[in-house]
């Protein structure tokens, strides 16, 4: 059978969308340079476009916008986690001057829906939104599908965090309420730093969870994974060393990830992101936006349909197996000549014999 890390190494997460820092941040530059060259050949003008960095705020400050949105639908954590992955997956390959954000994060929303099986009236969601139609919602749908690379599967940490926290229960019997408080704080971190950060680029879910974890109460962590200290007497000398060596690695990463989640706490959700402060900061940057964005991508309804149109507009191609008559019996041109001069003749039943 199977273990669980060979089962995630199979997983189009793991396969498609699984990145060192390095090189997610030499996939984004050169995302933001096609942008540049495709909408500098378009518009045949100089304009100041955006920076890697630049497209990157955005794109943060845009899945923070998804996560309020998600909220105040009331949809459930899963879907709004499906949602902000399937949107920061979209803008690796793609960039935020092609294709527009606002628009964009509404599909993912109901697209999240979809992929997690959780159903909701399209209608119903497009009247959360002003001035949206369910139109608007659907018209990014396919080009949200291409983006993501079809790979509709996204493996959440919450599952593992609440195995972790049975778990800590069964080990840890007398301490329910410093349980208690390190679960409510790992699923806010989950919930928040997780999503608007490149965790789920770089680490895996159990990773992920551990880090969580090591964010609210660093020492339920040395009780899942307990040091060399605590296996004494469990195989010798050289299984301890071997237990310590693998523990080093899994700490190592761990500290990595706890790294990256705490550059965004889930407190900077309402202190930072929901304040007039960074609103207003985010201003610049998204008049940049609007000046350097792509004029032939902006309208994802008027790109729909023009893309409709297109494809009904082309002539239909033979099949490559079909023959005609006279491919089948020979000699075409003369039975089609013999059709002609019988359509030609006065009597109905055609000349006397």
């Amino acid at each position: 059978m199977a273990t669980e890390d060979e089962r995630y190494r199979q997983s189009s997460q793991f396969r498609l969308w699984s990145f060192s820092p390095a090189s997610l941040r030499e996939l984004r530059a050169k995302t933001n340079s096609l942008a540049k060259q495709q909408i500098a050949a378009r518009t045949g003008s100089a304009l100041e476009f955006l920076t890697p960095d630049e497209e990157t705020r955005l794109v943060k400050f845009f899945t923070v916008e998804l996560i309020r949105a998600a909220q105040f639908c009331e949809l459930p954590t899963e879907i709004r986690s499906t949602a902000a992955v399937f949107l920061r997956r979209f803008y690796i390959t793609n960039s935020v001057m092609t294709y527009p954000p606002t628009e964009l994060l509404k599909t993912c929303l109901f697209f999240g829906c979809k992929a997690e099986g959780f159903y909701i009236r399209l209608s119903k969601l497009a009247e959360k939104f002003p001035n949206t139609t369910s139109e608007q919602i659907l018209a990014g749908e396919f080009l949200l599908c291409q983006g993501i690379r079809f790979a509709f599967d996204v493996r959440h940490p919450f599952r593992a965090l609440e195995g972790a926290i049975v778990e800590l229960r069964r080990r840890l019997p007398t301490e329910e309420p410093r349980i208690n408080n390190a679960h409510a704080r790992a699923r806010e971190v989950l919930k928040f730093s997780a999503l608007i950060t490149d965790v789920y680029f770089h680490f895996t879910p159990s990773q992920v969870m551990m880090a969580a974890i090591l964010v609210a109460d660093s020492g339920l962590v040395d009780t899942l994974l307990p040091s060399s200290d605590n296996t004494q007497g469990q195989g010798g000398d050289g299984a301890v060393g071997a237990h310590t060596d693998l523990r080093e690695k899994i700490m190592t990463t761990i500290e990595s990830c706890r790294a990256m989640l705490e550059d965004e706490p889930p407190e900077r959700m309402a202190d930072y992101w929901g304040t007039p402060e960074i609103v207003k900061s985010m201003k610049p940057l998204r008049k940049k936006l609007q000046k350097c964005r792509d004029p032939d991508r902006a309208d994802l309804v008027a790109l729909q349909r023009a893309r409709r149109e297109q494809a009904a507009g082309k002539p239909a191609k033979p099949s490559a197996g079909a023959v005609g008559d006279g491919g089948v019996f020979g000699e075409g041109d003369a039975r089609d000549v013999k059709r002609r001069k019988v359509g030609t003749g006065d009597d109905v039943f055609g000349p006397p014999l």
